[in-house]
């Protein structure tokens, strides 16, 4: 298959944006847990998290999509200062991906689900008690992608919930170990499966 911009484009809208979503690969998938200023509790599911920088200071950024329609999660999360990223597992997955159904305001994901919210001292948003790995962050920043009215959020990492069993001396994490889910494009979740991990990749030297 050769695909062309224009041909990208002719696709019926639905197709194009399975396409488009799924192309590039499984990816990190998240539960997002935000509470209001009136304390409604909220939750949703997004797959664009990267990590920022050199981890000094910590720092992760996503994408929220354009603020055309309700954004619970943008609108909790700029009134608290406030949210939480929580990994997803085999076990509560198809819950997970019920949280990005359309429910109104007053209607808690938590509840709708059967997720349990857990709170910290330290950080103001929910977790969600049967994620693995919890990471409570302040809001940070945000930039918006011009043309497109869709904005970059920063957040600053301020406390992190992790089995002390899944992280080796060396820092790295053993998601196969915690059974870490993925996703590619909108509704496929995967399984992580076992990593191939390479020396710090440096430049040989000839002879």
């Amino acid at each position: 298959m050769h695909l062309s911009l224009e041909d990208i484009l002719a696709q019926e809208s639905m197709y194009r944006r399975h396409f488009m979503n799924s192309l590039p690969g499984p990816r990190g998938v998240h539960l997002v847990g935000t509470k209001g200023y009136r304390g409604q509790e909220n939750l949703g599911v997004f797959s664009s998290f990267v990590h920022i920088s050199a981890s000094s200071p910590p720092l992760l950024g996503f994408i929220m999509r354009p603020l055309t329609v309700p954004r619970h999660t943008y609108h909790h999360m700029k009134a608290s200062g406030w949210f939480t990223v929580n990994t997803l597992h085999p076990d509560f997955v198809a819950q997970a991906h019920q949280t990005s159904a359309n429910y109104p305001l007053n209607e808690s994901e938590f509840a709708a689900t059967g997720l349990t919210p857990e709170y910290s001292d330290a950080c103001k948003a929910p977790y969600v008690k049967e994620a693995s790995i919890k990471l409570g962050l302040s809001f940070e920043e945000e930039h918006k992608i011009t043309g497109i009215e869709t904005f970059f959020v920063v957040g600053r990492v301020r406390e992190i919930f992790v089995p002390d069993e899944a992280v080796a001396e060396t820092g790295h994490i053993d998601h196969e170990l915690l059974e870490t889910m993925t996703v590619a494009g909108l509704d496929t979740y995967h399984e992580v499966g076992k990593g191939r991990r390479f020396d710090y990749a440096r430049v040989k030297k000839k002879g």
